[in-house]
């Protein structure tokens, strides 16, 4: 059961239990990172459920029509354009009555169900609230606070995590067909989602590369200032970036308390070992800390361009060692 998932060890043994007891909650809610496998493993849970032998053995009528799309008792809601509307919900409201047409159970899956306009939202929650016996909904969430507290307290919820880097390596070989050298480069860059295409390593290394002029700028020329504004106004590359950053700035750290380098800078290792050698471990932790506090505000709409200008004078301490030399020059004059 459950061996096309790969990692979530935990997860799949908490769902494996409790299908094999008949005691599957009516309401699921699989919640976390984006791209780790959660609507997978409630697909997988879904044929579990329908198959035969309840152990989705891949073989039977109904694991071959779910596996090509065609089974009965399975629906999945996924938003069309940006939401789940109110209509795909009363389309599932209004056949909740049907009993099962050729399995034991109907399985309906919502996909990035935090989508759900309000309207949709409290329309659903009176199918979750007292959904017939034979019917297992399955929510799938990346953010499970975006979620009316209603809908949240109606189902068991299944927290994941982020796979590990030898998950992702495995995944990416026998799934994706990558050479084990792409398959490790990938999963070690794959910080927000699994990252599959090459490309993805070749805008690493540039990142990687941008990064390191950026924070040379700061050591060198005492500031950094616009020169990741175009960048900034990228809505769709900086999130990559500040990844990027982050994770270089943690090394730079680790590098600063004379640890070993990791396999993903190797490349660049020379380099960062005489960017963190200048610097004290503590201004690099403390923008590293700073990086980390930047990417839970970008949901507030915080001005990253003017954000990063002040961190490019502050964030190695460069203000206050500003202050201190014109400090130093005003007590030696007479």
């Amino acid at each position: 059961m459950f061996d096309a998932v790969f990692g979530h060890q935990r997860q799949k043994d908490i769902l494996a239990r409790m299908i094999k007891r008949g005691q599957l909650p009516r309401g699921l809610c699989f919640h976390g990172p984006a791209g780790v496998g959660k609507r997978l493993l409630a697909h997988e849970t879904a044929k579990a459920l329908l198959c035969e032998r309840q152990i989705g053995c891949g073989e039977c009528a109904h694991c071959l029509k779910l596996a090509h799309g065609a089974h009965p008792d399975f629906v999945e809601v996924t938003p069309e354009g940006a939401d789940i509307k109110v209509d795909q919900i009363r389309d599932i409201a209004g056949n909740l009555h049907f009993r099962p047409f050729e399995a034991r159970a109907r399985v309906i899956v919502l996909d990035q169900v935090e989508r759900l306009r309000e309207g949709a939202a409290n329309a659903f929650l009176k199918s979750l609230e007292e959904p017939p016996d034979y019917v297992y909904f399955m929510l799938i969430a990346g953010d499970l606070k975006a979620l009316l507290p209603t809908i949240r307290s109606r189902c068991q919820k299944i927290a994941f995590q982020s796979l590990k880097p030898e998950d992702k390596a495995n995944i990416l070989e026998t799934r994706f067909g990558k050479d084990p050298e792409m398959a490790q480069k990938l999963a070690s860059v794959s910080f927000r989602r699994l990252e599959t295409e090459e490309e993805a390593w070749r805008m690493f290394e540039q990142d990687l590369k941008t990064s390191l002029t950026y924070l040379g700028l700061m050591l060198d020329e005492g500031h950094a200032l616009d020169y990741l504004s175009d960048l900034a106004r990228d809505k769709e590359a900086f999130p990559r970036f500040l990844d990027h950053l982050t994770a270089a700035v943690r090394e730079l750290t680790l590098l600063s308390l004379g640890l070993p380098g990791q396999p993903l800078f190797a490349a660049a290792g020379d380099a960062m070992k005489a960017l963190a050698a200048r610097r004290h471990t503590d201004y690099w932790r403390e923008l590293w800390a700073q990086l980390t506090w930047l990417h839970g505000q970008r949901r507030r709409n915080l001005n990253t361009g003017l954000w990063l200008n002040a961190q490019s004078v502050t964030g190695l301490g460069l203000l206050a060692d500003s202050a201190q030399q014109l400090k130093r020059r005003l007590s030696a004059q007479p």
